[in-house]
């Protein structure tokens, strides 16, 4: 987006004071507030059911960030015939702070209520269920197992090793082992049910329910950019949070659990869904991230933040799984004993 671009804002009920360009869009002081105004390559229809979300959200008393329409009441506005652009409201405040526990907290148990409210969504149908449906875990992970093999037999093969291909071949053998067991659960346990049950019950996910799209403000929190949401086992919402806040926080078992205990006094994890979360965090998937990165860019420099995360992930290892044994058979040791 360029400055000319912004002669699309004639489109809209509103009038600009100032705007300012931030990454990939331009922040606007408008007659309606601060709002945000970017282009836009998605599907409109998508958006349409967004929308029918945000409003309902809002009427459960939710703040979330909403879409402005343009004049003639479009969501996406066309603009030269080939160019679309989305306006939304560019709600105050910070990014969630991952150092702080009673913020993480807070996170946790909004995510809950919005979880308890992302069910059965009025406006949505089941061909819309259909169309909204996420990716099935199991496809998921058989695919990133399939990625992480092919780079090994790449790397292998190769003469001369940079540092990082080096400990990716050290590592692989033990990790491979996590990864398929992982994906090796999900087939043997109450997965295929969790999933038919969202899919029957509309259970809606946030999509990148992250620190990044948590904005506090005047003792409130408010939930962005829900541009990714899908219709899924709602688990995976929680998994992801759980996953970018225990790496930060090395893990904390302690976190961990109270995390879970404030997330079930507001929605009730069943069995099958802690086991399900545990089966997530088994999986080595900031693993899968590093080595998928090196593998889709420039293979002879490595930048030495990514060893630096490699070697985190490493260091982290034993207590990210030693979590993970802890919710699926509520006995770290367990696991192990029985041999699955």
């Amino acid at each position: 987006m360029n400055e000319r671009d912004l002669q699309v804002l004639e489109q809209y009920p509103f009038s600009v004071n100032a705007s300012w360009r931030v990454r990939g869009a331009f922040l606007l002081d408008s007659s309606e507030g601060r709002l945000l105004i970017r282009e836009f390559s998605g599907s409109a229809a998508k958006v349409e059911k967004e929308q029918q979300l945000l409003a309902h959200l809002k009427a459960c008393g939710h703040r979330t960030d909403q879409i402005i329409a343009d004049a003639e009441g479009r969501l996406v506005t066309v603009y030269r015939e080939y160019l679309n652009y989305l306006v939304k409201e560019s709600p105050e405040g910070r990014e969630c702070d991952t150092r702080s526990e009673s913020e993480i907290l807070a996170a946790v148990s909004l995510l809950a209520a919005l979880h308890r409210d992302m069910k059965q969504v009025p406006g949505f149908e089941q061909k819309d269920v259909e169309r909204l449906a996420g990716i099935d875990a199991r496809e998921e992970l058989a695919r990133h197992n399939q990625e992480l093999r092919k780079i090994y037999t790449f790397v292998r093969r190769k003469n001369r090793k940079n540092e990082f291909e080096a400990a990716y071949i050290q590592c692989f053998s033990s990790i491979r082992e996590e990864a398929e067991r992982a994906e090796r659960l999900l087939k043997e346990t109450s997965y295929e049910a969790l999933r038919r049950q969202a899919l029957e019950e509309g259970q809606i996910c946030h999509g990148e329910y992250i620190h990044h799209n948590l904005l506090v403000a005047g003792g409130h929190m408010t939930v962005i950019n829900f541009e990714k949401f899908s219709v899924d086992v709602q688990m995976n919402d929680l998994y992801l949070f759980m996953r970018k806040v225990l790496e930060k926080q090395n893990y904390d078992a302690r976190l961990g659990r109270k995390m879970l205990k404030t997330y079930s006094e507001v929605r009730p994890l069943r069995e099958e869904e802690r086991e399900y979360l545990g089966i997530r965090l088994l999986y080595p998937e900031k693993f899968w991230k590093l080595a998928n990165y090196y593998y889709n860019t420039n293979k002879a420099w490595i930048p030495g933040k990514h060893m630096e995360k490699l070697e985190k992930f490493l260091a982290q290892r034993e207590k990210r799984v030693s979590f993970s044994y802890e919710l699926l058979y509520n006995n770290p040791r367990k696991y192990e004993k029985s041999g699955r």
